[in-house]
């Protein structure tokens, strides 16, 4: 387990067994819930067997024993927990957010990046994983339009002034910035619109259990997609993860 994976939340909780998600996961699927919720979970909650069966799909199966969240009061985010994602009161009715710590199981914390400056590997990975919910919610079409309507608000962002430090070279006092996720996920949509989805996702699920249970850096992660592919893929990663402009998509 990777340390920061290893919080202590007390309070007044109660355990809630999901079975239709247990049924659809085909492991354990667990909350832990203040009561109000406990009586009546949010939709979103509910759909996590589904979400998790949706992810074994694209990534490879699920790396562990049993999931689930833990809703806490007054946590200002939500958190990737190996087993158990943390949710502050509120996020956990966000489908999108479910499903982000969810893809953080296969990416962050069975497959943990070697230093912090590969976070993207992490954020990045668990933000496209939100893409593609919302392409198997609403087809490939609201994918392809949102995408790049994302790409061409930070690129208007980045026009006025804003700083957008490239996802592969994090500042060292802002590592979470905001282009380890959201422009870490383009990275990923670029290289699948250039390699294909066959390969792409054939890349994610060898990337996935060739460093299962270790770490990778972004170097490793590039080795295996160029492996799979059979493309010299430098020039893309070089320009989506260090260069000082968001560059086109393919």
């Amino acid at each position: 387990m990777a340390s920061y994976l290893a919080p202590i939340v007390v309070g007044d909780f109660e355990i809630v067994n999901d079975q239709p998600s247990t049924e659809a996961a085909g492991l354990p699927i667990r909350n832990v819930l203040p009561p109000h919720l406990a009586a009546a979970p949010p939709p979103a909650v509910q759909r996590q067997g589904e979400m998790l069966a949706f992810l074994a799909e694209r990534f490879g199966p699920y790396p562990f024993a049993a999931y689930g969240i833990a809703v806490v009061d007054n946590f200002p985010a939500a958190l990737e927990n190996q087993t158990l994602s943390i949710f502050g009161s509120g996020a956990e009715s966000n489908a999108a957010i479910i499903v982000h710590e969810l893809a953080h199981q296969w990416f962050g914390d069975a497959v943990s990046t070697a230093t912090w400056e590969d976070i993207w590997l992490n954020e990045g990975f668990a933000s496209y994983a939100e893409w593609l919910w919302l392409e198997a919610e609403q087809g490939p079409e609201a994918l392809a339009v949102g995408i790049v309507a994302e790409r061409d608000q930070f690129v208007a962002a980045q026009a006025s002034g804003a700083t957008l430090p490239p996802p592969g070279r994090p500042p060292h006092d802002d590592l979470f910035n905001v282009s380890v996720y959201r422009i870490g996920a383009m990275t990923l949509h670029a290289l699948r619109l250039t390699v294909g989805d066959e390969a792409f996702f054939a890349t994610l699920q060898t990337y996935f259990e060739r460093y299962t249970g270790s770490t990778a850096t972004t170097d490793d992660f590039i080795a295996v997609a160029e492996e799979v592919s059979g493309q010299d893929l430098d020039d893309l990663f070089s320009a989506w993860l260090y260069g000082d402009t968001i560059p086109e998509f393919p």
